[in-house]
């Protein structure tokens, strides 16, 4: 039997050995077969890093006896409007909120995490505020750090332990600004500065014909542009390198038509060798309620060139518009794929160039509507 069940295993071993040699060479084949990896996309029609920069430097952050903003008073120094932009701005953009004296920067994953902790999954222009103000407090007492979600968390549950169930959010500048992934920075006043503080804010005319010093916001400018491209929470992929390019949009209602077309530059093959890559990270800068002032303006003309980011001027339409609805018609357009598009489009034909790309796209698609009407008439 032993015997037998040897030649048994020896022939069994046999026809194995026979059948699984087409299947290796099968496998071979099919190995042969299988495509070869995608090529990477000609264009991709999002930016990598966007940032939304509001320009409300027709307000002060600060008086000289504390914050000029409260939850109770959001329309003091227009909190309220600057609440809206951040309830609509996009979850993986970089928001900056520019005051005359002070900027407020919304960045990284950590404020969402925080407010989902909270059970604030869509929270009010009053509720924004609220996460808004105690990092405000914390900046006044001279807090220069945010907690991480971590020790906010922490915080948090010894808060409720302490007061018996109630959150009791008592900023402290050893604490760091209660917050998390909101940071608001207090510049400081210049010894040459003119901030009128004699002057109450809502004294109609107390400020006609004047400017706040334009230093601070010009510091903040400066840092934020030093690292425009390499911020790696402020991209739809978070890595930590650095984008090739950059692109500022400064919204002004006399700046070019910018149209948003299609998903792909329409004017042509790239600009002549030297002429760089193409944006992969893109600044948009709005003025708030009252806009943007002549002197601050010239200040971003003059930065973003210095830091080697071409500073493009847009319209988004004939009539100027709130913040807020600017911020929230980008966010569709971006997320459309239009919008890079769009810019690069202006960037490549100048705005006299562009203009005529309109006209020409105009004049073709008129063209072939006629076409297909009177065809469609027969």
């Amino acid at each position: 039997a032993g015997r037998g069940g040897g030649r048994v295993g020896q022939a069994t071993a046999r026809r194995m050995a026979s059948d699984s040699a087409p299947a290796e060479a099968e496998s071979e084949d099919d190995r042969q077969r299988q495509p070869t990896p995608a090529a990477p996309p000609l264009w991709e029609p999002r930016f990598e890093r966007l940032e939304l920069w509001i320009l409300n430097t027709e307000y002060r952050l600060f008086g000289p006896e504390g914050p000029e903003v409260s939850p109770e008073a959001t329309h003091r120094a227009r909190l309220d409007e600057m609440a809206k932009c951040l309830g609509v701005a996009p979850g993986d953009a970089a928001l900056r909120l520019f005051w005359a004296d002070a900027v407020i920067s919304v960045e990284g994953p950590d404020l969402g995490a925080w407010m989902a902790w909270m059970g604030q999954r869509a929270p009010s222009e009053q509720q924004l505020v609220k996460f808004l103000w105690p990092n405000i407090q914390a900046a006044w007492l001279g807090a220069r750090r945010t907690q991480t979600l971590s020790e906010a968390k922490a915080a948090w549950w010894f808060a409720q332990d302490s007061a018996g169930g109630q959150l009791q959010q008592t900023p402290h500048s050893g604490q760091g600004q209660p917050t998390p992934g909101i940071f608001v920075w207090r510049s400081d006043h210049g010894e040459t500065d003119e901030w009128r503080d004699g002057v109450a804010w809502e004294t109609p005319g107390g400020r006609v014909g004047s400017a706040w010093p334009t230093g601070p916001a010009l510091e903040s400018v400066r840092h934020f542009l030093c690292g425009v491209g390499s911020r790696p929470s402020s991209r739809a992929a978070p890595s930590p390198e650095p984008s090739q390019a950059a692109v500022g949009l400064l919204l002004d209602v006399a700046g070019a038509d910018l149209r948003f077309l299609s998903a792909a530059p329409l004017g042509g093959r790239p600009g002549p060798p030297g002429t760089g890559p193409e944006p992969r990270t893109c600044v948009a800068v709005l003025g708030g309620p009252k806009g943007i002032s002549p002197p601050f303006q010239d200040l971003l003309r003059e930065a973003f060139p210095a830091h080697g980011v071409p500073l493009l001027e847009i319209s988004l339409g004939p009539r100027e518009q709130m913040a807020h609805a600017c911020v929230a018609f980008l966010r569709l357009q971006e997320d459309a794929g239009r919008l890079r598009a769009s810019a690069v489009d202006l960037m490549r034909l100048g705005r006299e160039g562009y203009a005529a790309l309109l006209e020409a796209v105009e004049a073709a698609a008129g063209a072939a509507l006629g076409t297909r009407a009177v065809g469609a008439g027969r």
